[in-house]
């Protein structure tokens, strides 16, 4: 037997004592991890419904075990207030090809040397991550072969350098102040910033977009969101030399079209991509909205050249949007679809105006949700 699925749902007790039903799945996975003989290539645990007691004392054991056993696949998903310092044990599980962690916490002191990395890691998934310094950075360099990162509700109060030659696919959502990325084959980014509203003015300090963009100048698939685009500080994008990004072809941003830095941001972001193809915006508001916004982007500079498809979500018909749909109908002529999914129904007076609006691709169909 050398894949182990563990599961706190199937520990029920009997009496409906919930405390009886998780002594039962700790005593009964300590006891088939030290009498199992043989290699375990996966093991999963999932303990969502409750806080194991000494979640520590647990799992750095049964990691111990695990780093002794050949383990190539490894599933932990435990309660995410329930957090723990990730095990040096883990870090001798070198022959580690799928990783999921959760609530789980990285320190730089944790990592052991280069040498001793993960040389097999093609996929890191971790989810409700409290970071510290560049660990994230760090654990990746050790991973000469990683493919796919992913960090969900990542808790970092500092910059993230990542260094790969192999890395494809990145995901990261959560708390940060600047991301360097120094990745090559990157082929998706997709990064959600996330700080609180008092903590604005020092994420616009700390998180330089245009460098960021300018990192991802090789990349198939952007999606922007959170308060990224708010960290921008002029109304243009600016690439040092200019640069396009010719493998761009989807692009997903969540922006506030109102809004003049963000909306002059985002022609500026499609003029450099010649070849991008999908457009969608999950749209957000904040006041003041400046409504003639759109009206003024010189006409002469086509930027949806070779568009085909927009989506266009939390659609309320405002004055804004309107005249993004105005810009964009106008200057599409490979234009096949416009898909569009408001907060409610839309307004007759908006409906109207989008029917009037000129069209240069004849096939474009604006399809209403």
């Amino acid at each position: 037997m050398t894949e182990l699925m563990f599961s706190l749902d199937d520990f029920a007790s009997e009496n409906g004592n919930a405390d009886d039903g998780v002594c039962r799945f700790l005593k009964f996975t300590d006891m088939f991890l030290s009498l199992h003989n043989g290699p375990i290539l996966k093991f999963g645990l999932n303990s969502l419904r409750t806080n194991i007691i000494s979640t520590r004392g647990h799992i750095y054991r049964w990691m111990l075990m695990l780093s002794r056993n050949g383990i190539k696949e490894i599933q932990l998903k435990t309660r995410k207030t329930d957090f723990y310092n990730i095990p040096y044990c883990f870090f001798s599980c070198d022959e580690l090809e799928s990783v999921y962690l959760q609530a789980c916490v990285l320190t730089t002191s944790q990592l052991p040397p280069l040498s001793k990395g993960f040389r097999n890691l093609h996929t890191l998934h971790l989810e409700r991550a409290i970071v510290q310094g560049n660990s994230i950075g760090n654990l990746v360099a050790s991973c000469p072969n990683l493919e796919e990162l992913a960090i969900f509700e990542l808790i970092s109060f500092g910059d993230i350098n990542i260094h790969s030659t192999k890395l494809k696919i990145l995901t990261i959502d959560g708390q940060f102040k600047h991301l360097n990325l120094h990745t090559p084959y990157l082929a998706s980014a997709a990064i959600r910033l996330i700080f609180h509203t008092g903590d604005a003015s020092n994420a616009r300090c700390h998180f330089d977009l245009p460098q960021f963009i300018a990192s991802l100048l090789d990349v198939e698939t952007v999606k922007l969101h959170g308060r990224i685009i708010e960290c921008v500080e002029h109304g243009f994008l600016v690439l040092k030399p200019p640069k396009l990004f010719n493998r761009l072809t989807e692009i997903t941003l969540e922006i506030n079209l109102g809004n003049v830095k963000e909306a002059n941001l985002a022609p500026c972001l499609f003029q450099h991509a010649p070849n991008l193809r999908s457009i969608v915006l999950k749209l957000i508001y904040r006041k003041p909205i400046v409504c003639a916004l759109w009206e003024s982007i010189d006409h002469q500079v086509h930027v949806f050249q070779n568009v085909d498809a927009v989506g266009m979500i939390n659609f309320t018909g405002s004055c804004a949007e309107l005249g993004f749909l105005k810009l964009l109908l106008g200057d599409a002529p490979v234009l096949r679809r416009v898909e569009i999914r408001g907060k409610g129904k839309l307004r007759e007076d908006a409906f109207k105006k989008l029917l009037k609006m000129r069209r240069a691709s004849k096939d474009a169909e604006i399809v209403v949700h």
